[in-house]
């Protein structure tokens, strides 16, 4: 049962002291702890009375002695004494170290600091009846460590007057030391005089000996000066140079970036009425088709006349958006590991058909190129734009050389004006033997719309393209003329790691409706129109939305199966993307079809489109929306993933 001692208010300081002194204290278990209960010292008597050594229990919570039933009522009384309550004593179980428990008669003090502050607790512990002569207060225990401290007073001033003694008698000694020392100094003084006057007669004549040296060198020293000054300004002419030559370089990049960034926002708007005008044009034409099976008169064959012209002019306009998305380093990129000698073996019929006879075609393939991870199709489209412009540059007829090499790029590539990446490197050269480009043409070539070709027989977009499409693959491309000596275009593209695969070729693909329902998200309304009837007379059965927001609210609500999401990619409230997400949180099931002519930085990574995401480029045809939305739904592709959580 505890028993509350006396409240002694006074004594708080003795206390602090009782608890610094109980690792020595030969009487009773002493042991201070924090406010939180850990130890922080533990005397001699606590070590026989409990079995713990110091450095088991200090740092411990001093918990592990109380029995668990006791921990309660104990710690009740603990946080009275930290309150500031009076000192407790009371008789107690314990815990020793080998589990055996013991009955102890405690008293708990509280520990201030010289604020007055509580800083723990001082708990002292013994045997019942094993105490002889040991006052059962506090106070008597404080009286006798006062005691105590008075002895050690004395002590401590004995000491401190034979450590005076021994101050005063080193003193002496050291006096006696410094005299000896001084004596010793100006001997040495007087030696060292004799050899410095010694040195300087030497220094003097050694420093005229100098100064006839540095005469000598001196007139040498002038000589080299004219030398390097003539060097100096033959270098710093070269550098002011070749300084011109990186800002015309870095002017010119920087142009061709702001004209991308304009193509990319014209080609965007573009792609969404080109799918309009060419869908459409494919409607009408089928209905005329039809009413001239019933024969309707010749007028429907004008009309189709008309139709299939208005098809044609809407197909080179999405080639021309296509161009400048590439060039804008905007076009969704499908790349893989290729070897570059196998694309270009690939095309050479295609090559000579579109050069023509009066053009001889010469390849020199390294053999063994290091694979580069690139776009097939772009690639092959590169090198189509450099062989036409090679053609055009040789009216009369000519020679156009294909050549690949493994390159190693260094330090010294660099600095030279190359952009190609450090390390290993495939390098692609097309070489014609035409008219050749003056330095200002050169330093146009790559421009959007610009061409030196009469009007009416060239975009302007060629070299634009090719430039974009090199950029984006992070490779470089040079051009190398003369007029009068030919051109040479210099490809180069970094190595990647992995094995080359070979480049499959797109055929179409078919699959039989079943009924499938579709949602058809688009902001643009005459496209969403267009969507819908395209998937309708295909077999489907089509639900559209006009955004995002309104996109999930109708999944939200619909009771029946949605099996295939289409959805724009850029649009208002929410990207396409988003919609995907929120859709498949409600259906996970669905699969995921993005239509878009704008998608970087949207589905790709690093300008790249993952080979998980099913994507149609605008302006599509209804053979290419329907091709690819039957592979999505016969699980060629995975659509858009996303994270699903497991179901509840």
């Amino acid at each position: 049962m505890v028993k509350p001692g006396g409240h002694v208010p006074a004594t708080l300081a003795a206390l602090a002291a009782l608890a610094a002194d109980a690792e020595t204290s030969p009487r009773d278990a002493i042991v201070s702890t924090t406010r939180a209960g850990v130890v922080r010292s533990w005397n001699p008597s606590a070590v026989l009375l409990y079995g713990y050594l110091a450095e088991d229990i200090v740092g411990r919570c001093a918990e592990v002695l109380c029995p668990p039933e006791e921990r309660t009522r104990e710690a009740e009384t603990v946080q009275r004494v930290l309150a500031g309550g009076p000192t407790e004593r009371f008789d107690a179980d314990r815990v020793c170290r080998d589990g055996t428990v013991i009955r102890v008669s405690l008293t708990v003090a509280p520990v201030v600091d010289k604020e007055g502050s509580i800083t723990g607790l001082a708990t002292v512990s013994w045997k019942p009846g094993a105490r002889h002569g040991v006052p059962v207060q506090v106070e008597g225990g404080v009286e006798s460590e006062r005691r105590d401290a008075r002895e050690a007073q004395e002590r401590y001033d004995v000491n401190v007057a034979a450590q005076r003694r021994h101050a005063r008698e080193a003193q002496e000694r050291y006096e006696n030391e410094v005299a000896a020392q001084r004596r010793a100094a100006r001997e040495a003084q007087e030696r060292y005089d004799n050899e410095v006057n010694a040195h300087r007669r030497a220094a003097r004549e050694a420093q005229e000996q100098v100064e006839a040296e540095i005469e000598t060198e001196r007139r040498d020293a002038l000589q080299a000066r004219d030398v390097f000054s003539v060097r100096r300004a033959g270098e710093r002419r070269e550098a002011v140079e070749q300084n011109e030559v990186l800002q015309a370089r870095l002017q010119q990049a920087q142009r061709l970036e702001n004209l991308g960034q304009l193509a990319g926002g014209i080609a965007h708007d573009f792609n969404n009425l080109l799918g309009v005008i060419l869908n459409y044009a494919t409607f009408v034409s089928e209905e005329m088709d039809a009413a001239t099976e019933a024969d309707w008169g010749g007028r429907w064959e004008t009309a189709r006349g008309d139709v299939t012209q208005i098809k044609q002019s809407a197909e080179r306009a999405a080639r021309l958006t296509h161009q400048l998305l590439a060039f804008a380093r905007r076009e969704v990129v499908r790349p893989q590991v290729i070897d570059l000698d196998q694309v270009i073996s690939g095309m050479m019929e295609m090559l000579s058909r579109t050069l023509g006879e009066h053009i001889d075609v010469t390849t020199s393939f390294a053999g063994g190129l290091w694979p580069v991870l690139a776009d097939p199709g772009q690639l092959g489209q590169v090198l189509v734009n450099l062989a036409v412009n090679a053609r055009d540059a040789m009216p009369d007829g000519g020679t156009l050389s294909i050549e690949t090499s493994n390159v190693s790029v260094d330090a010294d590539f660099i600095a030279g004006g190359s952009k190609a990446r450090l390390g290993r490197n495939v390098r692609l050269r097309v070489s014609d033997s035409g008219c050749g480009m003056p330095a200002d043409v050169i330093e146009h070539a790559f421009e959007p719309f610009f061409t030196t070709k009469p009007v009416g027989t060239g975009t302007g977009l060629g070299l634009a393209t090719a430039y974009g499409i090199i950029a984006q693959a992070e490779g470089d491309i040079q051009i190398y003329s003369e007029p009068g000596a030919g051109t040479t275009f210099s490809i180069m593209l970094p190595a990647t790691a992995g094995a080359a695969t070979a480049v499959s070729e797109q055929v179409p693909y078919q699959r039989s409706p079943k009924g499938e329902t579709i949602l058809v998200v688009e902001d643009e309304a005459a496209l969403r129109e267009v969507a819908k009837r395209i998937f309708v007379r295909n077999g489907y059965h089509v639900i559209i939305a006009a955004s995002g927001p309104e996109a999930i609210e109708i999944v939200r609500t619909y009771q029946g199966d949605i099996h295939l999401l289409v959805t724009d990619v850029v649009m208002p409230y929410l990207l396409g993307k988003e919609v995907s997400e929120q859709i498949r949180a409600l259906k996970p099931n669905i699969e995921v079809l993005f239509m878009s002519g704008y998608a970087r930085g949207v589905l790709t990574s690093q300008d790249m489109l993952d080979p998980n995401v099913a994507l149609v480029e605008k302006p599509f045809t209804e053979a290419e929306l329907i091709g690819t939305a039957a592979k999505v739904l016969n699980g060629h592709f995975r659509g858009f993933t996303t994270t699903q959580s497991a179901p509840a």
